[in-house]
Formats: structure tokens, C-alpha cells, sequence
């Protein structure tokens, strides 16, 4: 992991308050895995934010690293602001990644709101080891989507829904993995998204293994703060920023 000061390529809106940024940096292209994260000081001279936020790494492409938000409060705000040639400080890559590699059967990937960013570069990988890989998708609304065609091209069937049904299935994602499970040999499933989604993943008592990542806030990106503790099934500690972001769904208390 380093610190690097990287200069903004594009920082652009692709749906209702959701950005891609992206930035050159072939240290992080070279070393990044999926699951992967950054720690951002999104405003370097300044003494607010004085904490950084993290962020999933979305994808690579070459030596250019993208990165997925949404605004929700002021550190995202002032993030969402910068412009191509604007400086930013980058800590990363940090945390553990997904697992990588041929499963003896389909691949479930679910994912929900911003938590759907670091999928891609998941299902890039998955399909790369030469992976069958049914990929269900939530979004809040019609107005919310993105990367939708780039999942189309990483999966061999896509699932849309939106909790208000302007588009795809009108309910939550996990409703329609419930009802493939029975249908499709399934080996593993790997999700992000939102705690309600993951919470009703993981009632689902899965036959096989899920694995989650896990969004936290977080300050250092290395475990010696603790603000990111979460406990695990046996009342231990866990970090999701140095024990994570990835977990086994049933590892931990969600």
C-alpha cells in the first residue's frame, strides 16, 4: 500500500447522484484485486474533511483506476465537485479481495445501490477463469441505473430490479435470487450492497458458500483505529477494513 497524490481524468454523474472517477496511477492498476478499497482525502489543504473516506475500486483499465460514489454527505459533496486536473491523495490498496477462481458449477453475483461498483471487476475476473455467472442487480429506480451494459457483457444472464418497478422486477434483488437458487446448480455467490439486503441474503441459509463485502466507515484503512469494528459469529472483533472488506457471509453479525 502507498500514499499517492493522482491527478483527476473524469469525475462525471452516470446516474441520480452517483459519480465514476477515475485517475492514473499504474502502482494501483499493477497491485489492485477485486474487493480491493482506497482511503481518499478528498480535500488535501484543507482541515475539513479532516478524515478520509474509503472507496471500492470499481475497476482498472490499463493504469487507469475507477472509482464509483454516491453523494450522501459533505466529504462525497466536495468530491463530487473536483475536476479533471485537480489533485487528490490516494492511500491504497487496502483490505482483502474475492476469491478467484473455476467453480464446478454457476456463479451467483447480487448487488445493490453503490454496492454494486466493485462487482465488475469481480465479474471481469470470474468470467476470465472462465466462469458461468448469472449476475441480479438493485437499484432504487430507473433513474438509478448504471453500468448495466457492462454487467451485460460479464454475464450470462442479468437480472434487473428496482424497488419502485420502473424497470425489471418491482422488488428487492435478493427476492429474485430466491427464486433461481432452486433452479440453477449454484457453487458460490458473492454480494455487496446495502445492511437490509445482505441481512436478508444471509437468512437465506444458503446450501453453498456467500461471500460479502462488507461498507463500514472507517478512518485509518488499516485497523488501528477501530471505528470499523464489527463482531464476528463467535462474539470476536473484526475490522472490515484490515480483516475485510470481503467475508463469509455466516462469519459475521450483520
Amino acid at each position: 500500500m502507498k500514499l499517492l497524490d493522482v491527478e483527476i481524468a473524469e469525475n462525471k454523474m452516470i446516474a441520480n447522484s452517483i459519480y465514476l472517477l477515475s485517475f492514473e496511477s499504474e502502482y494501483l492498476a499493477n497491485t489492485f484485486k477485486p474487493g480491493n478499497f482506497v482511503n481518499i482525502l478528498v480535500e488535501k489543504d484543507s482541515i475539513y474533511p479532516l478524515l478520509r473516506r474509503p472507496f471500492s475500486i470499481s475497476f482498472v483499465k490499463e493504469n487507469n483506476v475507477f472509482i464509483g460514489y454516491k453523494v450522501v454527505g459533505r466529504g462525497t459533496q466536495i468530491l463530487s465537485q473536483k475536476k479533471k486536473g485537480d489533485m487528490i491523495n490516494v492511500f491504497g490498496p487496502l483490505g482483502n479481495s474475492f476469491l478467484i477462481d473455476r467453480f464446478d458449477g454457476k456463479v451467483a453475483v447480487v448487488g445493490g445501490g453503490v454496492g454494486i461498483f466493485p462487482l465488475l471487476s469481480l465479474c471481469l475476473e470470474l468470467k476470465k477463469a472462465g466462469n458461468e455467472i448469472d449476475v441480479f442487480l438493485g437499484f432504487r429506480s430507473k433513474s438509478d441505473l448504471f453500468f448495466v451494459e457492462e454487467f451485460k457483457k460479464v454475464s450470462d444472464n442479468l437480472f434487473i430490479s428496482t424497488d419502485d418497478g420502473s424497470i425489471g422486477y418491482k422488488g428487492n434483488t435478493v427476492e429474485v435470487f430466491k427464486t433461481k437458487i432452486e433452479e440453477e446448480n449454484y457453487k458460490v455467490a458473492f454480494s455487496c450492497g446495502p445492511k437490509p439486503m445482505l441481512r436478508f441474503l444471509k437468512s437465506l441459509n444458503l446450501p453453498f458458500k456467500c461471500y460479502v463485502s462488507l461498507e463500514e466507515k472507517m478512518a485509518c484503512g488499516i485497523g488501528a483505529c477501530l471505528c470499523c469494528s464489527i463482531k464476528g459469529k463467535d462474539g470476536n472483533m473484526l475490522h472490515v477494513c484490515s480483516d475485510g472488506p470481503v467475508f463469509d457471509i455466516m462469519e459475521v453479525e450483520i
